[in-house]
């Protein structure tokens, strides 16, 4: 039985035809060579999972690669927090005899102490840093990353530590205390959709599927998914299902229509990426309703996620409904999420998507 070429959902493997490489790729490794903190900002299902994979598999050998996901650790007390932390860095690093760390003074003394005594380069990968917004000693955290970056020109075997922070959240807002120092080190790679041609090099996979598309179906996949990556990986998964199952060898803008509506849009389907969305929409209240606005009035909103002084934009970008249209105002991301919103919000009433 032949395997599935494509994959809605969950990290899709290094070397699957189907990923595509996209700016972030180049630089964020080019970041990590530099020996750079990276802030990488995505929201949810854009392909990030998939970007690490490929980094810790890329890196050549004098690297160790760290990846913590931080979304295990919450709900947990301080102490409890940082001794399971501390816990999987010493692992990842073979460290065999680690003293109880239950603060940030203890994190980054053990942080220091592997810079000094491993010759390896070591990227740690603190992921889904989002998960941390609501936990009230996570000030601490954030200083003792940026004091450990900070003490590199004293210290330059610190250099050997690269971090890379990942998730939906705005770096000026890790550390929330205004009377203390802002997380002000590293550099931003923002996870944006796939171009034109970039969602043409994945659907082009089709043809290995076993399905038939003319330009026409390729264009009607990008007219619904703007090269989201997790919808365009959809869309072709229900139309390799229909292959298989029905054996249906030609793809038409028709099928494709179907599949959106049928296996995305329609409540049956309970899909998990326009699931989320609604949920982080209903947990912003105030975002949710500027969103409602902009789009009943048909508002004109420059796209200003960083620095404006109005954070609902911020949240919108961040929970990965709206982008930067050609005019630099705020759009919604694709005509899916369009349609999801005319649903979402009543009475529907939704301008029309502007690509």
């Amino acid at each position: 039985m032949r395997s599935r070429i494509f994959q809605a959902g969950g990290a899709i493997p290094p070397d699957s035809p189907t990923y595509v490489e996209r700016e972030a790729d180049s630089l964020v490794l080019d970041l990590v060579e530099h020996k750079e903190l990276v802030h990488l900002i995505v929201a949810r299902q854009m392909g990030k999972s998939c970007l690490l994979h490929r980094l810790a598999t890329g890196l050549p050998e004098e690297y160790s690669f760290v990846w913590v996901d931080l979304s295990r650790l919450a709900g947990m007390e301080r102490s409890r927090w940082y001794e399971t932390l501390s816990g999987d860095v010493a692992r990842h690093l073979g460290l065999d005899q680690v003293p109880r760390i239950v603060d940030q003074g203890g994190m980054y003394a053990l942080l220091v102490e592997a810079a000094q005594f491993r010759p390896r380069k070591t990227v740690f990968v603190f992921d889904e840093i989002d998960s941390t917004r609501r936990l009230p000693f996570s000030d601490g955290f954030f200083s003792a990353l940026r004091a450990l970056y900070n003490a590199r020109a004293g210290l330059p075997a610190l250099r050997n530590l690269i971090f890379i922070l990942v998730g939906a959240t705005d770096p000026r807002k890790l550390i929330k205390d205004p009377s203390l120092s802002p997380f002000n080190v590293g550099q931003e790679v923002r996870m944006e959709e796939f171009t034109p041609r970039q969602t043409r090099q994945l659907t082009e996979n089709l043809t290995l599927a076993g399905v038939a598309a003319s330009d026409a179906v390729h264009e009607r996949i990008y007219w619904w998914t703007s090269g989201q990556p997790y919808l365009t990986q959809k869309v072709c998964a229900t139309l390799e299902g229909w292959q298989a199952r029905e054996g249906i060898g030609r793809a038409t803008v028709e099928l494709v229509d179907r599949a959106v509506e049928e296996h995305i849009l329609s409540s049956k389907a309970n899909d998990s990426n326009l699931s989320h969305i609604r949920a982080r929409l209903d947990q912003e209240q105030g975002a949710k309703a500027y969103l409602q606005r902009i789009l009943s009035e048909g508002l004109q909103v420059p796209f200003e996620p960083y620095g404006a002084l109005d954070g609902r934009i911020t949240e919108l970008y961040l929970i990965g409904v709206i982008k930067e249209g050609p005019d630099g105002n705020c759009v919604v991301r694709n005509r899916i999420y369009e349609r999801m919103l005319e649903g979402f919000f009543r009475p529907p009433r939704c301008i029309g998507f502007r690509p």
